[in-house]
């Protein structure tokens, strides 16, 4: 009996200690971190399935198990291990491989504008399966992360975006009396750096592009919108006909009838409600709170350098919890 109990007393150690510390890192990395997003559980879920691996392992190792049947559990370990890799092609693995990819790669963070096929919206939330954009309809949509490995993604950049439109002129209209006012448009728009290319020679149009630099990214919708206004002032303003020159003419109207609106009287305001607060507004909440809660953590590192535990360290940790509770409570929010 004291010979058996020997030979299985060092499993039944690794047993314990491998059990408690799970138990223990399950507590500490995911139990008391539920404020924890997805994008920010992943490392700590992955750290956890490797240990429980390699205690797997070390249990088969340290077992009193003759060598052929220890070595027969351990190839079966790695064959099963091999498989699940290898079944990478299945929509489970596949998004959760590709979700440890973009985590390496970083092609986007929460917060960014981003274009994937024919969707167009902001990163409110980063999944190990899918990622939540949220679309110029205020729609919340799960895309599959496999996609953003399988298909090209458009990142708006930090540091600004071009915005652009295109119309046709007929070619009655000059192209130096049409330039300089799209430039003028795109001023009024808030564009920075505005320019004008002639994209196509039609049969019977001038197609032009003007496009201007936003700098700030909240206001995407918007600017696209008022550049649009901006250049119906600006063109019929100069009485110039913005209509295909193929329309076809009622018998009434004379060869030197134009398509343009009678000024109006009322003065259209530029303030107002806008979209993008509307739009966006979950994917800019969190946005928001997690740049804040960055900010926060590193006050909490300054003031245990400097000063240690005080009053004014507690006052941040209490205000961190309060925002951690508002995160969590957000990123539930359907």
């Amino acid at each position: 009996m004291t010979e058996l109990f020997a030979s299985y007393l060092p499993l039944l150690v690794v047993i314990v200690i491998s059990t408690f510390g799970l138990a223990l890192g399950h507590i500490f990395l995911l139990a008391r971190r539920k404020d924890l997003g997805s994008e920010a559980r992943l490392p700590r879920q992955l750290f956890l399935f490797v240990m429980t691996v390699l205690s797997l392992v070390l249990m088969l190792i340290v077992a009193p198990l003759p060598d052929a049947i220890r070595n027969n559990i351990l190839t079966l370990l790695g064959i099963g291990l091999s498989a699940v890799i290898a079944l990478a092609s299945t929509s489970f693995v596949t998004n959760f491989m590709a979700a440890v990819m973009l985590r390496v790669t970083r092609p986007f963070n929460v917060g960014d504008f981003i274009r994937v096929g024919e969707l167009f919206g902001k990163v409110s939330e980063r999944g190990l399966f899918d990622t939540e954009i949220q679309t110029e309809n205020r729609e919340l949509i799960a895309i599959p992360n496999a996609t953003f490995i399988t298909q090209s993604v458009s990142v708006a950049r930090s540091s600004g975006v071009i915005i652009s439109t295109t119309l046709s002129l007929g070619y009655d209209t000059g192209c130096d009396e049409v330039e300089p006012l799209m430039l003028q448009a795109a001023e009024a728009a808030g564009l920075s750096d505005p320019y004008v290319h002639i994209v196509e020679l039609g049969d019977f149009s001038v197609s032009y592009r003007v496009c201007g630099l936003l700098t700030d990214l909240e206001g995407i919708l918007t600017a696209r919108s008022r550049l649009h206004h901006q250049l119906l002032h600006a063109l019929h303003g100069a009485g110039i006909e913005i209509a295909s020159p193929t329309i076809t003419r009622h018998i009434t109207q004379s060869e030197d009838y134009k398509v343009i609106p009678r000024p109006s009287q009322v003065v259209s305001s530029s303030e107002g409600v806008q979209a993008e607060a509307i739009v966006f507004d979950k994917a800019n909440e969190i946005a928001r709170l997690e740049n804040l809660r960055s900010e926060m953590q590193a006050r909490v590192q300054q003031l245990k350098k400097s000063s240690g535990e005080g009053p004014e360290l507690a006052t941040v940790l209490e205000k961190l919890a309060r925002l951690d509770e508002d995160l969590q409570a957000l990123r539930e929010q359907a």
